[in-house]
């Protein structure tokens, strides 16, 4: 894979030449968000990475990250957000909660500056057996289940290195909806959705790159189509990645 953590480097590369492939993983990534988002709400998005949220996003958005780049707007440790208390409507957080290295305390922040009645939008990896698959031959992020997401003193991922990743996070989070809503006592996942198995790859990578051949419109949708039926069917087999609604009660 080329461009690694490039940031600059893969925004540069998308908004120059929209690749349609990739722009279609990332429609289904964002667009959904907007049935959650009314004019006036304050959002602000976690973890922004290249900034691409807001193609797709029909409202403003707050773009956050650890690092200062051109097109984020705050700086923001995602454990340790700098916003008041109940500030905030919505939270985005797509592919950024495998890289936290506490993810327990990254939503007892979101509980913290949420209003009640405001919601947690996650986008998230899933790892199905053609997820491990793909990180093993990859060897781009890894994945553990030896860890405790339901502690606070429990270090996920290496917190020096933002692109330190446990792909499995997201999964040992949100697959017990009990044990989650038990946990977190103010919030309450409200809906998820397993999602994607070979338009991620077509995309070609998000940020990390590796060349594919770009397909037309009709084609995309059509493996759009397989690929809900074989996630529907088979989750825990071709799943590569899961939507999450969390609400503050």
């Amino acid at each position: 894979m080329k461009g690694e953590g490039d940031l600059e480097s893969s925004r540069g590369i998308f908004l120059k030449k929209r690749f349609a492939n990739l722009d279609y993983l990332l429609k289904k990534r964002f667009t959904w968000m907007n049935d959650y988002i009314k004019p006036g709400m304050k959002v602000l998005e976690v973890g922004s990475g290249s900034g691409f949220s807001r193609l797709y996003i029909n409202h403003p958005i707050i773009l956050s990250d650890m690092e200062s780049k051109p097109w984020i707007d705050k700086v923001v440790d995602a454990t340790n957000i700098n916003f008041n208390d109940s500030s905030i409507d919505v939270i985005i957080a797509s592919h950024a909660i495998h890289h936290f290295y506490n993810p327990a305390i990254f939503l007892r922040e979101c509980s913290r500056v949420l209003k009640k009645g405001g919601v947690i939008l996650v986008s998230e990896t899933y790892t199905s057996l053609m997820m491990r698959l793909i990180l093993n031959l990859m060897k781009h992020e890894g994945y553990s289940y030896d860890v405790n997401v339901f502690d606070y003193e429990t270090v996920c991922n290496d917190k020096k290195d933002p692109w330190s990743a446990n792909c499995a996070i997201p999964e040992l989070l949100f697959d017990n909806k009990k044990k989650f809503n038990n946990f977190f006592k103010d919030l309450q996942i409200e809906k998820q959705k397993f999602e994607e198995f070979l338009i991620f790859p077509l995309s070609g990578g998000v940020v990390s790159k590796i060349r594919m051949i770009e397909l037309p419109l009709f084609l995309l949708k059509l493996v759009d189509i397989f690929d809900k039926a074989l996630v529907s069917i088979f989750p825990s087999i071709f799943a590569l990645g899961k939507k999450v609604v969390i609400r503050k009660r």
